[in-house]
């Protein structure tokens, strides 16, 4: 399969260990040219002798130690790739590991393309193309939520859901088939209804398959956070507190933010944009007027919402209420300025007068209070907890195979409702089948056929 290839398998970066990684039908030979234990080079026959077994030795070039490493072969198809494979671990100097590999290539390999030691186990059955995706998403993921994601679809959770999928697209088909071949028959087969049922069925597996993806990838990529309300209670204050530098400037002028600022921070290990925006004002200040409008703009595409306001000055609650009412249940009121608040502040009496289910958080940005639990409103507005163990993150590809099949049921259902007999619509479920197969495998005619006769005494 395209020869013996390697690679530098670690960071280009100077450490403690770096790996070189061949895999290829000529992995044994070129290792025996290359690796010399107590003066002798090893032979392809004690190499192949010893799959997965750490031994000690030099690699060699000519009379030349280019480094003492730890050598593990593994034997096809028991590899990553399913190939002959061999891992020289060297120390981390990437000068020894370039001149490792250069070496590698003198005796017959050729580098390793982008991914191609994950390509050569999808190809050779090793692994599936779900779990073969998952392994760059498990490498690039920059969060623990992204990373726990990657680990489901690389431990099989998606590879299982579409079998699950695939098997009821395949039932269908049986079904349909066996009543378009023996409606001569004496036998009977499901009614309109429960074929409908079963559809809407799957149909309702692949929405909520295709809706949480969607979910995790907003958590992932789009996850806006924006922080607004009044001039000068604290927005810019929170900013720093929750970014954990001194990235807006603080001042008691009102109107000191004239523009948004956006930073990236991680909560609860996902990724945000967290947005501090000019404080919405009435004001004749042109630049002013246009820094409100743009943060108006931001908090309409927010994902999350903080309306901040200042305990430590008198306030008029029910003015409060009217000029926040579309915005309230929205979002969540951080009560800032707890440390000095004003006596006529009372959280109970503003969830009286509003609702019981307002989310109030009561901070003090200078003395830290409060910020823990704010974290942990904003975490569960972010994750939904109760619904952690449904979350399954589709690639780009997936989400268009899944999208398609969704389709292609919506089709039959509206040609089954204008009364197309099964040969008709038997087609879309033979192209839902061959989209499912796109994501993790094929459908063979045998495998029909056998959920046929299972069902069904055909000699009888």
């Amino acid at each position: 399969m395209g020869g013996t290839i390697a690679a530098i398998s670690t960071a280009n970066t100077p450490g403690a260990i770096g790996i070189v990684r061949l895999s290829g039908g000529q992995t044994s030979e070129i290792c025996s040219k290359i690796l010399s234990k107590n003066g002798c080079f090893l032979t392809v026959q004690e190499i192949l002798s010893s799959p997965r077994k750490a031994i000690y030795c030099d690699l060699v070039d000519d009379e030349h130690i280019v480094d003492h490493i730890i050598f593990l072969f593994f034997k096809a198809p028991y590899s990553y790739t399913g190939e002959d494979m061999a891992e020289f671990s060297l120390h981390g100097n990437p000068l020894i590991l370039k001149n490792a590999l250069n070496l590698t290539f003198r005796y017959g390999t050729k580098p390793a393309g982008k991914g191609e030691f994950t390509k050569r186990a999808y190809l050779n059955g090793k692994l599936e193309l779900t779990r073969a995706e998952a392994v760059n998403r498990l490498i690039s993921a920059r969060s623990a939520f992204e990373l726990e994601l990657a680990q489901k679809n690389l431990s099989g959770e998606l590879s299982r859901l579409t079998y699950k999928i695939r098997s009821d697209l395949i039932g269908l088909k049986a079904e349909c088939e066996a009543e378009i071949d023996f409606s001569t028959e004496d036998l009977t087969f499901e009614s309109l209804e429960d074929r409908k049922e079963r559809i809407y069925h799957l149909k309702n597996q692949i929405d909520k398959l295709l809706k949480n993806s969607e979910r995790c990838n907003k958590i992932i990529n789009q996850t806006k956070i924006v922080i607004f309300g009044p001039p000068n209670t604290g927005k810019s204050s929170l900013l720093n507190c929750l970014s954990g530098k001194d990235r807006a400037i603080i001042s008691h002028v009102p109107g000191t933010t004239r523009d948004y600022l956006v930073e990236e921070v991680f909560i609860e290990g996902v990724p945000v944009q967290l947005v501090d925006t000019a404080g919405i004002r009435e004001t004749e200040d042109a630049i002013e007027r246009m820094g409100i409008e743009k943060s108006k703009n931001e908090v309409n595409s927010a994902n999350i919402k903080l309306l901040m306001i200042d305990t430590s000055t008198e306030m008029d609650y029910n003015d409060f209420t009217d000029e926040n009412k579309g915005k309230l249940h929205e979002a969540i009121i951080i009560a800032n300025k707890v440390d000095i608040r004003h006596p006529n502040w009372d959280k109970e009496k503003l969830i009286r007068l509003w609702d019981k289910n307002l989310n109030i958080c009561e901070i003090s940005c200078k003395t830290k209070q409060g910020l823990d639990e704010l974290l942990q409103l904003i975490s569960q507005k972010l994750l939904h907890q109760d619904l952690a163990s449904d979350f399954v993150l589709l690639e780009a590809r997936n989400t268009y195979h899944f999208t398609t099949i969704q389709n292609c049921l919506n089709t039959t259902l509206d040609l089954i409702h204008n009364n197309a007999p099964p040969e008709i619509y038997i087609k879309e479920i033979d192209a839902a089948l061959d989209e499912i197969a796109m994501i993790n495998g094929k459908v063979e005619t045998e495998e029909i056929l056998g959920r046929i006769f299972s069902k069904f005494c055909v000699g009888k």
